[in-house]
C-alpha cells in the first residue's frame, strides 16, 4: 500500500468510525434519555435548540465534515494509536482535554459547570453518552491504526459482515432522513416540531433499517458486484412496501410519492457498498499433497 493510499484510508475509515459511532450512540441516548423532555427543560432550552429542529434533524450529516477534522488531527499520531493501549491514551485524552478540561464553558465541563447557568444534572445526564461514544470511537481508531490494509480483514468473516451491516444500515438511515427532511422543506410542513422525532414517526424506518442491514449482511457473502444489483432492487422493494403499509396501518393513509422516493436514497448507498465487496474465497482449500519420493527398488 503507497503511502498516499494509506493515508487516505486511515481518513476515510476514522471519519466513518466517528459518524457511525455518534449516530449510532446518539440515537440510543435519545430513546433512553428521552432528550426531547430534557431540552424542553427551563434555562437548557435556551441554551440548545428544540429536539426535533432542523439542525437537530440534519445535525449527524454534518458529522463526517468533524469527522474528517478529527482523523487529520490523529494523522500524524498514528504509530502512537498503533499500541498495545493507543487507544486508552486516546480515549484518556477525550475525556481529559475534549470533555471534563474544554477551553470554553461546554456542557459537562468544568468550565460549563462554573461559568454557564446550566442546571448541575445537565452537566452529568449527557456525560453516559460522550463517554460511550468517544470510547467506542477511541477503540476503532485504535484498531485502523493497527491494521491499515483494513478491520475486517483482521477479523473473522462473520464478524466483518456484520459490523459491514450495520455500518451500511445506519448510512442508509441517513438516507432517509434526507429525503424526509427534503420532503417537509419542500411541503412546508413544521420540521421543527417534536413529533417529527416521535417514536410513530421514527418507527416508520425501523423495518427498511432492519433489512438493510440483513440484506447486507448476506449481500457480502461472496459474490461481489454481481450480489450489488439485486441487493439494491431487494433494499428499494422492501422500503417502498414497508413505508407505504406502516403509513396505512399507523397514520391511517399511505402517501405514495413519498413511498416510492424515500427507497432511492438507501438503496443506492446499499448498492454502492456491497458492489465494492471483493468475492469471497473459499474458506476451506484443497490441500495438494507433496509430490510423491520415487524410491527405485532394489535389483
Amino acid at each position: 500500500m503507497s503511502r498516499s493510499h494509506e493515508v487516505v484510508s486511515f481518513l476515510t475509515r476514522v471519519t466513518l468510525a466517528h459518524v457511525v459511532t455518534y449516530f449510532a450512540v446518539g440515537l440510543i441516548a435519545a430513546t433512553v434519555l428521552d432528550y426531547e423532555s430534557l431540552l424542553a427543560q427551563p434555562i437548557v432550552r435556551d441554551f440548545m435548540r428544540p429536539f426535533g429542529s432542523v439542525a437537530v434533524i440534519v445535525g449527524p450529516l454534518l458529522q463526517v465534515l468533524r469527522g474528517i477534522v478529527i482523523a487529520a488531527v490523529l494523522l500524524p499520531f498514528r504509530s502512537v494509536l498503533a499500541q498495545r493501549l493507543g487507544w486508552l491514551w486516546l480515549w484518556l485524552l477525550f475525556v481529559g482535554i475534549g470533555i471534563i478540561s474544554t477551553p470554553a464553558a461546554a456542557p459537562s465541563s468544568l468550565e460549563g459547570a462554573v461559568y454557564s447557568q446550566l442546571p448541575w444534572w445537565y452537566h452529568l445526564v449527557g456525560m453516559p453518552e460522550i463517554l460511550v461514544q468517544t470510547l467506542v470511537f477511541s477503540i476503532l481508531t485504535g484498531l485502523i491504526a493497527r491494521h491499515p490494509d483494513g478491520v475486517l480483514a483482521a477479523l473473522p468473516p462473520v464478524f466483518s459482515r456484520i459490523l459491514r451491516a450495520v455500518v451500511v444500515a445506519c448510512f442508509s438511515f441517513v438516507g432517509y432522513a434526507v429525503v424526509s427532511v427534503s420532503f417537509a422543506l419542500a411541503a412546508g410542513a413544521a420540521v421543527g416540531s417534536a413529533e417529527n422525532l416521535s417514536p410513530a414517526v421514527q418507527g416508520l424506518f425501523a423495518a427498511p433499517l432492519i433489512a438493510n442491514a440483513t440484506i447486507a449482511f448476506f449481500a457480502t457473502s461472496g459474490g461481489g458486484a454481481r450480489r450489488a444489483l439485486p441487493a439494491a432492487a431487494l433494499s428499494y422493494a422492501v422500503g417502498a412496501l414497508s413505508i407505504l403499509g406502516y403509513q396505512a396501518i399507523v397514520f391511517g393513509s399511505a402517501d405514495l410519492l413519498y413511498g416510492l422516493i424515500a427507497p432511492i436514497l438507501p438503496a443506492l448507498v446499499l448498492w454502492f457498498a456491497t458492489s465494492r465487496v471483493r468475492p469471497a474465497e473459499n474458506a476451506t482449500r484443497a490441500k495438494t499433497p507433496p509430490p510423491a519420493t520415487r524410491v527405485d527398488s532394489a535389483p
